[in-house]
């Protein structure tokens, strides 16, 4: 007897490959500077230069994250002149990790527990890696 997916009727081992791609996607994604790097790109496309100022680290540093990003197939690139500028693939991407944001602080408030970034994150600011809203 084989096990099937209910949402698309496939056996489960069918599905063995997306779900590989799946883990991998979420490798690309269990790094806080990449999360925060996806966050900023959520308005538009950014350069590296200013990504890694809104990021707080360093340009090789935001490179290497992009790096990883791009390899995943997160992130495009776009280069006009000297400048590369890097933008979302896809904007389910953004909506998934938004997702998970909210799961996160729903299980916190219902824990009892505040998240002061959860105020931040509800009004649309971005939250600097200083932690203190722009």
């Amino acid at each position: 007897m084989q096990i099937q997916d209910k949402e698309t009727d496939q056996p489960l081992h069918e599905l063995q490959p997306l779900f590989k791609m799946h883990a991998e996607l979420c490798q690309a994604l269990g790094n806080q500077y990449r999360l925060a790097i996806l966050y900023s790109l959520h308005q538009g496309e950014m350069c590296v230069t200013d990504l890694a100022r809104a990021v707080d680290i360093s340009v090789h540093n935001a490179s290497q994250h992009l790096r990883v990003l791009q390899e995943r197939r997160l992130v495009q690139s776009r280069k006009q002149g000297q400048t590369v500028f890097y933008s979302i693939t896809n904007p389910k991407f953004i909506q998934a990790c938004r997702l998970i944001r909210q799961a996160l602080i729903e299980q916190h408030q219902a824990a009892g527990e505040s998240l002061l970034a959860a105020d931040f994150l509800d009004a649309g600011q971005q939250i600097p890696a200083s932690g203190v809203p722009q």
